[in-house]
């Protein structure tokens, strides 16, 4: 399937997920239930779509047309490690943008929060290894 946006945006949006979801971290006591609403929002399906109003906008106008108030400056949250909230950036990102699924589809199959938990098995994985194995036990074991 024939992605929704030229890689040339790939980087950029990675990199603006993985700041999305560490000012949610920083931010929402209920930080995984947030990822989700992101995830199933209009604004992302439009992102899915490839339109480039919603491709381009920033973490910070993303979170306020959601009615998320952030505060930036806001330190890192010890109830998550940010690096494996990076992870699932990368795979939800990766996944949607490789697979041409959509991401309230990723999400509906792999929770954040079981996502989170299951990042030390596949850490060891590279991104697209992880991706495959991703795959394999929540869509081709499903059907």
């Amino acid at each position: 399937m024939k992605p929704a946006y030229p890689e040339s945006y790939l980087e950029s949006i990675r990199i603006k997920i993985k700041y999305l979801f560490r000012l949610i971290a920083r931010n929402c006591p209920d930080t995984f239930e947030r990822i989700k609403q992101y995830m199933e929002c209009e604004y992302r399906t439009y992102m899915d779509m490839g339109n480039p109003l919603y491709l381009n906008k920033s973490p910070k106008q993303i979170l306020g047309s959601m009615g998320i108030a952030i505060s930036p400056e806001k330190e890192i949250s010890g109830a998550y490690d940010e690096f494996i909230l990076d992870w699932m950036a990368d795979i939800y990102t990766c996944m949607q943008w490789e697979y041409g699924l959509a991401s309230s589809e990723i999400v509906e199959k792999i929770p954040p929060e079981r996502l989170y938990r299951i990042y030390n098995p596949l850490r060891e994985a590279s991104l697209k290894n992880g991706m495959e194995k991703l795959l394999k036990i929540f869509w081709e074991n499903k059907e």
